[in-house]
């Protein structure tokens, strides 16, 4: 007995995802109800969703129920080739919106798109065929004949007496093809309209005549962009008004009027929306599920984010790092204004435009950014040392990230600014870098190294107080001057006892920086490992210790 696959229901968030599948028989299967199969559709993804369609018994009452783009990622994902049951069946709304995703090179209709999509239309069958030319905008099939044919003679030279008309394939029009391919295929869409629907026939024949390419292109376009305007996809520099940044601190949440999008009339946007999982309070405000016009807003503030970012819309992959980014933002600006209170965040939620509160979102993000980018471009960002260094690199990156150092069995890893205790984290290791700053450009007696007599491997942060230490060690200036390798069996005498750094040494770092730079502990701490590294592990009487050139300022010998 055939057996498909059942996705297993797991809550999470505002909808019950796909998780791992398990099996039912055909006949099972379809004796669910069209709304139970429709859920289990909007469940899937790519060959699966195909195949739970066509194993349906109610699949021309299934396929018209997919969101646009739903059925676009489908499509994209087997191939629009293999996809003739799915675009027989789709509505005339939907297959626009695959003409308008799929067809457009800027605001250039695509020849070689626009005529590959004329033959996957045509193999639906000749009753789909006229289907689209009653209920299709005319000025899309005027443009799309347009780009492959000229009239070069119509219905003025019409004449009964006449034996050459009479004569004449098409009977009315002498028609120039662009290619025999494309006399072919649109020969075929003109002689089933000719036949079946004359009426609309003639008035698309005669807009091909009467509209210059430039008006016909400009006018299709032009209400291809306020289709998907709806959607959300527009082009790149409007769409990246999602970015302005707010000041957080004086963000008022709320005053959202009577909001209504064109796409809330386009059916289950939810489905889409179960690509990627809410996290922390978002999470807690879609777990009872979301309205249809609320999905609808959602889908489009992701859909604008894909614009922005230049991001392709049929790409399944780009959608589900989109849809991530876009809950994780949110959540973000949530928690920020309404901590761990629920029912507070809920209703910010359900009373602000997603729009504001994505720029919000962001806006809390770009503050630390623009931090990090200060130490970017300060003197002290090329001496960094390396968990400094990483943290700021990862911050100032798209995405950003939090560099998180190896911590016991714990590896180094990268977490990304989805809440506000990441962010807390963030602030307090800008807090640290910032005091290193202000500890090497203002508090220590000597200057970092100049631009001009830098060297393509700076010393660092670390190297350069060291160094400086060692020289006091050595009854010298507390300067970061050049060692050299006698003073090193010297420095561990003077540091070390019974094999291990002693304490008196540690504790007088210690307290030297408390009056210094009370902030920068953890320097110390860092450097003081390094300074443990340097003794323990080299042989401080060899000739051959590259481990002093590491830590150390050393002098060349």
């Amino acid at each position: 007995m055939t057996k498909i696959p059942l996705p297993e229901k797991r809550q999470v968030g505002h909808l019950t995802l796909l998780r791992q599948g398990q099996e039912i028989s055909l006949p099972e299967y379809n004796a669910l109800t069209t709304d139970e199969q429709l859920h289990m559709v909007h469940q899937a993804q790519g060959r699966q969703k195909y195949d739970l369609l066509l194993n349906s018994q109610h699949i021309e009452k299934l396929v018209p129920q997919l969101h646009p783009q739903e059925l676009y990622l489908t499509i994209n994902t087997l191939g629009a080739e293999y996809s003739t049951e799915l675009l027989t069946l789709a509505s005339t709304e939907q297959l626009t919106t695959l003409l308008d995703l799929d067809c457009w090179d800027e605001d250039n209709l695509s020849p070689v798109l626009s005529l590959y999509w004329l033959e996957l239309l045509l193999n639906t069958g000749e009753e789909k065929v006229c289907q689209l030319v009653r209920q299709m905008e005319p000025e899309i099939l005027a443009l799309f004949l347009k780009k492959h044919l000229v009239i070069t003679r119509g219905l003025e030279a019409y004449d009964d007496d006449d034996a050459e008309n009479s004569k004449r394939l098409e009977g009315v029009y002498d028609i120039d093809y662009s290619s025999e391919n494309a006399a072919k295929i649109i020969g075929a869409i003109l002689n089933i309209w000719q036949g079946r629907e004359q009426e609309s026939y003639l008035f698309i024949m005669e807009m091909i005549r009467g509209e210059s390419m430039t008006v016909l292109e400009e006018e299709v376009y032009q209400a291809r962009s306020n289709r998907l305007l709806d959607l959300g996809i527009i082009p790149t520099i409007e769409a990246r008004e999602i970015y302005t940044y707010i000041e957080p601190e004086t963000f008022k949440p709320g005053g959202k009027g009577d909001f209504h999008l064109e796409s809330d009339n386009l059916k289950n946007p939810a489905a889409l929306l179960a690509w990627a999982e809410p996290h922390n309070q978002l999470a807690e405000i879609l777990y009872g599920g979301i309205s249809h016009g609320m999905a609808s807003e959602l889908l489009f503030l992701a859909n604008r984010k894909m614009s922005a970012d230049k991001i392709d819309v049929a790409d399944s992959t780009s959608l589900t790092e989109t849809l991530q980014a876009t809950y994780d933002t949110l959540n973000l600006a949530l928690e920020y204004l309404a901590g761990t209170d629920s029912d507070k965040a809920e209703t910010i939620f359900h009373n602000t435009y997603l729009v504001h509160l994505f720029q919000l979102g962001t806006s809390l993000i770009k503050k630390r950014q623009q931090r990090g980018k200060k130490i970017n471009s300060s003197p002290i960002y090329p001496f960094l040392d390396y968990p400094e260094l990483l943290f700021i690199d990862s911050l100032v990156q798209n995405p950003p990230a939090l560099y998180l150092e190896a911590d016991g069995d714990k590896s180094s890893n990268l977490q990304p600014l989805t809440s506000i205790d990441v962010l807390d984290q963030v602030d307090h290791r800008l807090d640290q870098v910032e005091a290193l700053q202000r500890l090497f450009t203002i508090d220590l007696p000597f200057e970092l190294p100049q631009p001009e007599t830098e060297t393509e491997d700076p010393p660092s942060l670390s190297g350069i107080f060291l160094t400086a230490i060692a020289n006091q060690l050595l009854e010298k200036d507390f300067t970061p001057a050049p060692l050299v390798r006698a003073d090193i069996p010297r420095l561990k005498e003077m540091t070390f006892s019974d094999g291990q750094i002693s304490e008196p040494f540690c504790q007088s770092i210690y307290a030297s920086m408390q009056q210094l730079a009370p902030d920068c502990d953890f320097f110390v701490q860092f450097c003081l490992d390094n300074w443990k590294q340097i003794f323990q592990n080299a042989d401080v009487t060899g000739d051959d210790s590259p481990i002093f050139n590491t830590y150390l300022l050393m002098a060349s010998d």
